[in-house]
Formats: structure tokens, sequence, C-alpha cells
């Protein structure tokens, strides 16, 4: 049983691919959905109204959200509660310089540090949550996500000015003692003045808890954290650029073919996957994210946003399809596989049946997301969709446990 399921040799789980180049540019959208939930629009912010690059459109309240700005000249066709929709301008429509310019944030060679550095990178459009950790060492990882998703590889080489840049603003930021990188073993990646450590570039590696144990040979150490080397890479790039972040790098993977692609925020998943010449089928599955941990789309009219870190096609009949009302048959592979030995199994069964609270005896929080669970499954149950349905009922209930009960005034 073990053999049968030791998949951390197969070669599909190696997050190395050794295709390094610049990402791929020139992709033209035409039409953007920015999303502006939890966001304040400006005063000026309607529709019909003409937009640029940088523009900024709305901000958000919290400090680790970035602000939302415009990435093309456009119109602003509509706004509802969610999205805020633009008509991209042809290249031969625009007059830039009918538009203002947008003044550019030297951050570098600013005196800016700590809480006001943080806001000022808030300002232009990157979000900092986890770019502004408070802990002793924070680890930048720079493993390939999930299989198929390649660009890690391209910012160690192609883009060493943007991480440098990224980390030393991080380091201003005041909030961590000590910065490191994680890098893939074996490569020869050199980043001056950035102590560097090699991890095997095996999937499940790349997890953040996983990668910190790799590091420390310990698990949950104390003081320690990791921040995703795309957020560092957009970070690095405003730093340079002095611009908002407007644009985000996702790599689009199909039939064993992968390529990484610059793309302006808000951009439509469908006008995407023409562009890259990919043809889709009827019974073909587009997966936002990677195998393992992404979620399939019901239509192609959705957005691109900063977080996103690529998508996957899976072709019709190359994987069994997954049946959510198909029993466990106890076979133990999830188990056996789970890199934080928790029961799958079981876990996967309580939510099937409402019963979120008998998570908890099974340490349901020690979960990392990983998704191997429901890949070995041979009954093809969405084991990881079940505890991740599990996982958000019971935060839920602990959110609500925390708040203040309303008490009736006395009528007295």
């Amino acid at each position: 049983m073990k053999r049968r399921f030791n998949i951390l040799s197969d070669p599909r789980f190696r997050l190395v691919y050794g295709n390094i180049c610049r990402f791929r540019e020139g992709f033209k959208p035409k039409k953007l959905r920015l999303n502006r939930e939890q966001f304040t629009l400006l005063p000026d912010i309607k529709k019909k109204t003409p937009v640029y690059p940088g523009m900024l459109l709305a901000e958000h309240p919290s400090l680790e959200k970035g602000d939302l700005h415009a990435p093309v000249y456009g119109v602003i066709s509509d706004i509802n509660v969610r999205s805020i929709f633009i008509d991209v301008l042809p290249d031969d429509k625009v007059d830039a310089s009918a538009f203002p310019e947008v003044e550019r944030v030297e951050l570098l060679d600013s005196d800016l540090r700590g809480e006001d550095l943080v806001l000022a990178v808030k300002k232009l459009g990157v979000n900092t949550r986890s770019l502004g950790q408070r802990t002793k060492t924070l680890v930048v990882n720079g493993l390939n996500p999930e299989p198929n998703i390649t660009w890690a590889e391209d910012m160690l080489v192609e883009y060493v000015d943007e991480i440098k840049a990224g980390i030393e603003l991080m380091r201003r930021f005041g909030r961590a003692e000590e910065i490191i990188l994680a890098v893939p073993k074996g490569g020869e990646v050199k980043v001056d003045g950035v102590r560097i450590v090699e991890v095997e570039p095996e999937y499940p590696n790349s997890i953040s808890e996983l990668l910190i144990k790799q590091i420390t040979k310990k698990e949950n150490p104390e003081g320690w954290a990791a921040v995703g080397i795309h957020n560092v890479w957009s970070l690095g790039r405003v730093a340079l650029t002095g611009l908002p972040l407007m644009e985000t790098v996702i790599t689009v993977s199909v039939d064993e073919h992968r390529a990484n692609y610059l793309v302006a925020n808000g951009s439509i998943v469908g006008d995407l996957i023409e562009y890259t010449n990919v043809t889709l089928k009827n019974g073909d599955t587009i997966l936002r994210g990677g195998p393992l941990r992404g979620e399939s789309l019901d239509q192609l009219d959705r957005s691109i946003t900063k977080g996103t870190q690529g998508f996957f096609v899976v072709r019709k009949g190359t994987i069994p399809p997954m049946e959510g009302d198909s029993i466990c048959v106890n076979c133990g592979a999830c188990m056996l596989v789970c890199p934080t030995r928790i029961d799958p199994r079981m876990l996967s069964r309580y939510a099937e049946f409402n019963k979120y609270g008998m998570s908890r005896k099974e340490n349901f929080h020690l979960c990392v997301d990983c998704g191997l669970c429901s890949y070995v499954c041979i009954a093809r149950r969405p084991v990881l969709q079940y505890i991740r349905l599990a996982v958000s009922k019971l935060r839920q209930e602990e959110a609500m446990a925390k708040l203040t009960p309303i008490v009736p005034v006395s009528k007295d």
C-alpha cells in the first residue's frame, strides 16, 4: 500500500522545469472586470468615466489590502456592488496627452520606514498582509506553488532585481528580524545580500508550513512565517517602476505545454485563453490555480485578480470525474499521503453529513490544503472540497462565538 501511494517520487510532482525565460507580454484585453467588494469608490468614479493606467479608482479600509487602480486606457461601462467594468480603448484610439501623467513614487530612494512605508505600498495597490508579517524569521518561498505552475523559476533568474527590491522594502517594514530566500535545491540562484537556503523541489514542500519544516526540521516552530515569491515580485515591481501595481503573472498550462504571461489585473479568463491559442472542447475543465489545489471555473467571463497564480486545462477523459456521492472504501490512501498525519477520510465524512463539530477531534486546523488526499482517492471523492467546507463552517462558528451578544434593554 505504501509503495502504491508513494507519489513523492513521481516526476509529475517535481517543481522545476528548466525553461527559464522572460514573461510573455503583448496580451491586450478587450474588457476588464475589477473586483471592488469592500472597496470605497472615489466620488468621481461612475459609468462613462474615462480611465488611464495608474488612475486610482477605489480605496480599501484595511492596511493589508492594496487600493484599486485602472491598468489600461478605457471607459467605465458599468459598476455594481462587486465589480467595475472597463471597456478597453484600442491603441489607435488612445491619446495619452489627454490624460494626466501618473506621479511616480520612488520608494527605494525615500526615507519611509515602518508603518509609513506599509501605507505607501498599500496605496500603490499591493496587498501587504503576507509581506508584512510580524515574526522573527520570514521565508520568501521561491518554489513554484504547484506542479505545472512555473513562474517562480523565471522570477529567481530573470527578475532578480524585482526580488531584491521587494526584499529590501520588506526589511524596511521592520516587522521581521530576518528575511531569507528558499530556492529549489540544485539550482544556481544568487541574490546579493540575501541568505539563501535550498529545499528539495518536490510537492508539497512548496506549501508554507511544510517549507518551514524542511528548513528548520521542526513542525510549526515559533517565530517563523513564509510569503510567496509572487507577492515579493509584485512589491519589487512597484518599487522599481514607481507606479501602482497593475499587472500580475500567471501560468497557462494545457496538454503538457505551459507558459507565463504578464496580464493586466481584471482581464477576462476567456480572452486570455483565446490569446494563448488554446482550443477548448466540450467537456474540458479549466482550473483557476494548479491541478491539486485549483478550483474549476463554471464560466469564462471570470476575471483575473492579483492573487491568481495560473490556469490549468484538464482535457475531457484524462482524469476520472469526481463523484460527490461516491462512498469511501476505507483504503487509507489519503491518510498515508497526508503530510500532517490527520485523517482526511473521517473529515470528509463529517462534512458530507453536516457533522462539522465532529471535525474538531480530528484536528481539522492542521490541514494545509495540499490536495493530495483528493489526488489519491480511488473512490474519486472530493475530499479536499469536503474539508474546505468543514473548515469554512467551523471558522464561521468561531467568529460568531467571539461576537458580543446583544442584551435587550430593560423597559425599567
